[in-house]
């Protein structure tokens, strides 16, 4: 039978004791076939819940294997997989940990599961790992597990047994690394319910620095490297999981407009703020999904009611947003959120220059999704605003998973081949395309 438990302390506690204790694989199998380039021997990947394989609000073995790192591997020509791969993951048991969503606006997972249900890891377990990321981390904990600002959590536990990602990159002799981490050292401001854009919850671009090179000189230190690609922060105010307070404003007249005489919704004024940064970047007043969604459903059950006679429309109180209040991202946090990742990438960018490693900056092709309305939709698609199936499966766009923050298995594939791109420009090297 499949174990399952509660992701607590507890467990991570419990687990930290017991993975030394599980089977290992032959060492031997360490050493890989020849793959494309010698560079590439010993792969290793560093990051958060994106690295992982995260979507749609959790984890499964499924999704680890479609990881931008995962496809990086095979097209690297390594083996990619659980015990004796070239490229050793983590696999989890399914139904995953946490379990995937299934309704974003419901909430619903995978098999009527909660967050906090997980299935453990998928035996037998490797010896040696190749992607070492663990989500929910940030530069910290790459770092340690017990410093003040550090916060492992039950997977750090899990999948790597209680070590830091360096600490388990080091055992395999890298040859060759990507790093994409720092996105977490922000977003926590973003997905903070009650104080959305809480500066006080985003890392101050000078320790972001100070840490990301210490960071580096571990793996300077590691005296095994040929090469590497570190990839910058993803300007969190891209994600569709905030939406533009005009975005919201255009949306209330749509919604008026198919319910006159009724007004069941008001956005506020002041979700119309703004800053203009430069001549082409914005920053405006947003609202975070875990906000704005509640406020339109209320809404929507207003309309149900006066359509099925049980609310006398001159009664109706309309829902309103109102952005003046904690939990929507303020024009002054959006900035503060915007320049705090700038000035996050243009340090990772040095430390890539310095060592003759590649930089990729993911807002780019960011950018590029944007300009396609199915790939990144300017407003989530609310049941009634889209067809059924859209609300379901891309709900923020083709481009995310359905939890309005981790990129699809398809932005994956563009990441990976954004990655192999780079990595033969700069060093001369011959992995093949993406099919």
């Amino acid at each position: 039978m499949t174990r399952q438990c509660k992701m607590n302390r507890f467990l991570a506690m419990t687990l930290l004791a017991a993975l030394p204790l599980f089977g290992a694989c032959d060492s031997d199998t360490l050493m890989p076939p020849e793959p494309v380039d010698g560079m590439f021997a010993r792969y290793v990947s560093i990051g958060n819940s994106i690295t992982a394989g995260f979507q749609s609000g959790g984890i499964t073995e499924a999704m680890q294997l479609q990881s931008y790192a995962a496809l990086l591997a095979g097209q690297m020509g390594l083996s990619v997989g659980g015990s004796g791969s070239d490229f050793n993951i983590p696999l989890m048991t399914a139904p995953g940990c946490p379990p995937p969503y299934t309704n974003i606006f419901t909430q619903e997972r995978v098999s009527g599961l909660t967050a906090g249900d997980c299935f453990l890891r998928k035996p037998p377990t490797p010896e040696f790992l190749n992607n070492v990321a663990v989500p929910g981390s940030a530069v910290i904990d790459a770092l340690t597990n017990f410093d003040a600002d550090s916060d492992p959590n039950a997977l750090t536990t899990l999948l790597l047994g209680g070590r830091t990602q360096l600490q388990a990159a080091a055992e395999i002799d890298p040859t060759f690394v990507t790093v994409w981490i720092g996105n977490n050292d922000v977003l926590g401001a973003v997905l903070s319910v009650g104080n959305a854009g809480n500066p006080a919850l985003v890392t101050d671009p000078a320790t972001f620095a100070s840490r990301y090179a210490q960071m580096m000189d571990e793996f300077d230190a590691m005296g095994t490297i040929e090469g590497g690609v570190l990839i910058g922060v993803v300007q969190v105010g891209m994600a569709p999981y905030l939406t533009q307070g005009r975005a919201w404003a255009a949306f209330e007249q749509q919604f008026d407009a198919l319910t006159d005489p009724l007004n069941a919704f008001d956005v506020n004024a002041n979700c119309l703020a703004f800053q203009a940064l430069t001549a082409t970047d914005t920053a405006w007043t947003s609202v975070p999904f875990h906000h704005g969604a509640p406020l339109l459903a209320s809404a929507s059950a207003k309309v149900d009611s006066v359509q099925g006679g049980l609310l006398n429309p001159a009664t109706m109180v309309p829902a309103e947003l109102d952005c003046s209040v904690a939990d929507v991202v303020a024009v002054s946090e959006m900035v503060n959120l915007i320049t705090t990742v700038a000035a996050y990438n243009t340090a990772i960018e040095a430390e890539a220059d310095a060592r003759g490693w590649v930089y990729v900056d993911p807002n780019a092709l960011l950018l590029q999704l944007a300009t396609d309305p199915n790939a990144i939709r300017p407003f989530p698609a609310f049941s009634g605003t889209a067809p059924p199936g859209v609300t379901l499966d891309s709900p923020f766009g083709t481009a995310l998973s359905i939890d309005g923050v981790h990129p699809s298995a398809s932005t994956h594939v563009a990441v990976a081949s954004a990655l192999i791109a780079a990595i033969n420009a700069n060093y001369g090297t011959s992995i093949p395309a993406i099919n």
